[in-house]
């Protein structure tokens, strides 16, 4: 993951500058590899949270972005996992699983796509539960607050981390479906809570 640490500090500052993000609650990063889980607000929200968070993070991302040159080349630099989202892919939960077994974090929005609403838990997909419980690995929401659902640029943009949850929380919860939206439901809590 060489690649991706030396792509994130060579952009850093240029990050920083256009997308003006600002970390929270940094204490709350657990010290063994993790699974990030976050809400997905706008295309910027990958590199706001590589930015904020420590060390090498693998991000899911979906497989249409491949048909993009530049992108793609970027994109293979920081080791991406691509995910077919018409079906259920196993390879790529599978990668998810093996790169947490290797002590790297991995990072995913469970929305599966930008969303320009009011996060829910019932927005999220099944696959990060299965992630998780496969890996027995914490997880870390994530929320990204923008003050509008369309940021610009030069927005800015505050990333507040939530305290990690553990496989004791929800394994014994229904099946993967309630499981996912108990994990992304965290998520939505932060924000729900920013705004009281």
């Amino acid at each position: 993951m060489t690649s991706f640490l030396i792509v994130r500090e060579v952009l850093r500052p240029f990050l920083k500058l256009f997308f003006r993000y600002k970390v929270e609650n940094k204490e709350n990063i657990p010290n063994t590899a993790y699974i990030v889980c976050a809400n997905h607000v706008a295309l910027r929200d990958a590199f706001c949270v590589a930015c904020c968070l420590p060390g090498a993070i693998r991000f899911m991302c979906k497989s249409e972005f491949k048909k993009n040159p530049l992108l793609r080349g970027l994109l293979n630099l920081a080791k991406v996992i691509y995910v077919n989202r018409s079906k259920a892919d196993l390879g790529s939960i599978r990668q998810c699983v093996d790169t947490v077994k290797a002590g790297v974090n991995v990072a995913i929005f469970p929305q599966g796509t930008r969303v320009r609403e009011q996060a829910k838990p019932e927005q999220t997909q099944d696959g990060i539960a299965m992630v998780c419980a496969l890996t027995k690995a914490p997880v870390l929401p994530v929320a990204l607050i923008y003050n509008s659902y369309k940021p610009r640029l030069f927005s800015r943009c505050r990333v507040v981390i939530g305290k990690p949850i553990y496989p004791e929380e929800y394994k014994d919860m229904g099946d993967r479906a309630e499981q996912s939206r108990y994990i992304f439901g965290k998520v939505c809590e932060i924000i729900d809570n920013d705004k009281h």
